[in-house]
């Protein structure tokens, strides 16, 4: 006989990306989609109510095997011992037929008071932390993303997506999609073919074409192309981009005035090989006073925005009018 489901499900972690996906999970488990958003409540920590919380624990299932309860960042809500024990007392006491997830979007210590709880609870009670994966192990993640969609990325691909994507689990799967879309799962995705595809996240695909443009004075392409990656990015996450790769190309030129080469800029920079060798070959394009300009316009711009005096989409527009005039 299979032992009995956990009753508690502890999740925490800053990769909320991951937590979704766990929840998700659960929620398949409880039937087709009505049956399941029947069967579901979502309750904050800042409006906890024991009571209430205890009411939908509490609740027969409808036409599903259990009901699920989620309840969100509890833990600040509970300050004194008296209520932390009241609190799981009534965790000791829920029926089988409910499962009640606990999601707290940062990463607890062992010596935390529900971890405790959790340790001493048997089966009753499962715990998953998901931290977000960083460097290498955000590569790992697009491997392993890849090869359970029945694609497969080369480690150097992974490699390049991980640095692009940053601590970003929910873009990185995007990302993964798209790129094995591209080959159509037939081959290994290569580094050419991340940078051929994936959005500008960080520095590669359409976002360097959109400052080649800029560095050609193309104006309408420029634009054009701006309002395309505003289709995909929402504008103040693309004006800081913008600003951290100048702020790259500064660097880069800098380097590359002292003498150095891409292995160099690479090093210097701390960025991957394949990167470093477009920045080079971007700055070269540019001259160092010319980048100097741009970056203190940007710097300009990004007060006003943070001060309410510009939105970043017409900041962004501003900028690549003035630069292509």
């Amino acid at each position: 006989m299979a032992d009995p489901a956990p009753v508690v499900y502890l999740v925490h972690g800053e990769d909320d990306f991951a937590t979704a996906n766990f929840v998700k999970t659960l929620q398949e488990k409880l039937g087709d989609p009505s049956t399941a958003e029947m069967n579901t409540t979502v309750m904050a920590g800042n409006d906890f109510d024991l009571e209430g919380l205890r009411a939908a624990t509490s609740a027969i299932p409808f036409l599903a095997p259990r009901r699920l309860v989620i309840l969100e960042h509890l833990t600040g809500k509970l300050k004194s011992q008296a209520q932390r024990e009241k609190f799981t007392a009534m965790l000791d006491g829920l029926p089988e037929t409910t499962a009640l997830v606990l999601l707290e979007k940062k990463t607890l210590e062992d010596k935390h008071w529900l971890i405790k709880w959790a340790a001493n609870a048997g089966g009753r009670a499962y715990v998953r932390g998901f931290t977000v994966p960083k460097g290498p192990q955000m590569a790992r993640w697009i491997m392993e993303a890849a090869k359970k969609q029945g694609g497969e990325f080369t480690q150097q691909a992974a490699s390049f997506l991980a640095e692009s994507v940053g601590d970003n689990p929910r873009m990185a799967a995007l990302e993964v999609d798209k790129v094995l879309a591209y080959v159509n799962y037939a081959r290994p995705v290569d580094i050419d073919d991340v940078d051929a595809v994936a959005a500008y996240v960080g520095g590669q695909g359409d976002f360097f074409k959109f400052i080649d443009a800029i560095a050609q004075r193309n104006g309408k392409n420029a634009m054009g192309m701006l309002h395309k990656l505003l289709e995909e990015q929402v504008p103040i996450v693309l004006f800081f981009s913008m600003v951290g790769h100048f702020r790259l190309l500064l660097q880069t030129r800098e380097v590359f005035e002292g003498g150095g080469k891409d292995a160099t800029v690479a090093k210097a920079l701390g960025i991957h090989p394949y990167r470093a060798k477009k920045l080079t070959a971007q700055a070269r394009t540019l001259s160092l006073e010319t980048l100097e300009n741009i970056y203190r316009r940007l710097l300009d711009y990004d007060l006003e925005i943070k001060t309410g005096q510009l939105e970043a989409e017409l900041a962004l527009e501003t900028m690549v009018a003035a630069l292509t005039d």
